[in-house]
């Protein structure tokens, strides 16, 4: 395999003499320190997409330095729970860490990131996808960042989850400058923790972005009457933070093609300010479907907002079809409101309206596996007396 890989290179490669002696060196250094073992540090090297110079260039690398240390590097990653692909992935944005002094420098990060409650799961996902991390000072800037994030939360599982959703902020300068302000802000308005934590762990880029914008964004929430008490006072700011004035005016624009005034959506955004956050696609497609082939009423729907924050293929359309062919057989009122089949849980609608009613109606079971708009009106229709083929000639009409 490694005259294999040499070949490969040696017409993109200058000074292949040079490459073939430190790959041979190498590929001999990892053989002893990996005794019975397939994994080398050069395997990792060659099977990383790296240019070919870049691979002479950790070759050399290697050769030059003591041949155990990458290869410990390795080993310790491994041992926390670095997949090769993993391992490749870091490799290929960040090639100098295989030089880190593995119990000096690398060992410690790793430990102190365990020691805070990250899993052996987590670990490899967050540094693979920003390996800067693992080039930073532990002492002087990983340990202080986490000090800064932890005053803003409750436990070490809370600070855990906030870098899970935004790990790149423990290389960003503005976490120590702007964070403690922008909480500070919403401390002096007697936010709850609780509400506190819930927008650092789940929306940290709103809780780290600049001081003045946050500040701005805070300012618009309470004008617009939301309670600092509650939770949604969290949840429009993080909407409103994203959202310049431009787009918040598109998406009123979208939802006013569907008969909503402005009003509306503003009493909707009051109950769920998450909707505001769709895509202009997502909600034509989904007004779309209940409002023309289900007959909901627009206002109905905003009634309970969150339902349009439901996914159109896997609740929406299998849920509709099942309730329209119980309508069907006058077997549920034909007045059901939306709200009262799309809020709830999985099993309790499958408890509600598939279960209960599946021995008069053997055909829920298909209705409710439905999950593209074909097979919905084909199962809807069908059941209503339709022919398949006329169904199938509309299809091919439309």
């Amino acid at each position: 395999m490694h005259h294999f890989l040499i070949s490969r290179l040696a017409s993109r490669t200058p000074n292949l003499g040079v490459f073939f002696f430190t790959f041979r060196s190498l590929s001999v250094s990892n053989t002893n320190h990996h005794q019975g073992g397939s994994f080398t540090v050069s395997t990792l090297i060659n099977s990383c997409g790296l240019s070919p110079e870049m691979v002479l260039k950790l070759c050399k690398k290697l050769q030059l330095k003591n041949p155990d240390d990458p290869n410990a590097v390795v080993d310790i990653l491994r041992n926390y729970g670095f997949s090769q692909t993993q391992l490749c992935s870091l490799v290929k944005k960040k090639p100098s860490l295989l030089f880190a002094k593995p119990d000096k420098t690398l060992l410690p990060k790793l430990k102190f990131f365990s020691s805070i409650g990250f899993s052996t799961t987590d670990i490899p996902r967050i540094l693979a996808g920003n390996p800067t991390i693992l080039h930073t000072s532990l002492k002087n800037n990983i340990i202080p960042r986490y000090k800064i994030i932890r005053s803003l939360v409750r436990s070490d599982k809370e600070v855990v989850s906030t870098l899970k959703n935004g790990p790149r902020y423990f290389c960003c300068y503005r976490v120590m400058s702007d964070s403690v302000p922008n909480i500070e802000v919403l401390r002096q308005l007697g936010l709850p923790q609780g509400s506190i934590s819930l927008l650092v762990t789940n929306f940290p880029r709103v809780v780290f972005m600049k001081h003045s914008r946050f500040v701005k964004a805070v300012e618009t929430v309470k004008e617009m009457g939301f309670d600092p008490l509650k939770s949604n006072f969290v949840l429009a700011l993080q909407v409103l933070a994203k959202m310049d004035k431009a787009m918040w005016k598109l998406k009123l624009e979208v939802y006013e093609r569907w008969g909503l005034s402005k009003d509306i959506c503003l009493i909707a955004f009051k109950k769920y300010p998450q909707y505001m956050m769709m895509s202009e696609n997502k909600i034509m497609k989904i007004m779309g479907f209940l409002v023309k082939d289900m007959g909901f009423p627009s206002e109905e729907i905003v009634r309970s907002p969150g339902i349009l924050n439901r996914n159109l293929e896997n609740t929406l359309i299998p849920r509709c079809a099942v309730v329209k062919i119980l309508k069907s057989r006058g077997l549920i009122k034909r007045d059901l409101r939306i709200g009262s089949f799309i809020s709830i849980t999985e099993k309790t609608f499958f408890e509600r309206y598939v279960t209960r009613f599946q021995k008069k109606v053997p055909q829920l079971l298909d209705a409710y596996k439905a999950n593209n708009l074909r097979r919905f009106v084909l199962v809807v229709y069908l059941h209503i007396g339709w022919s398949k083929k006329i169904l199938e000639m509309l299809f091919a009409i439309n």
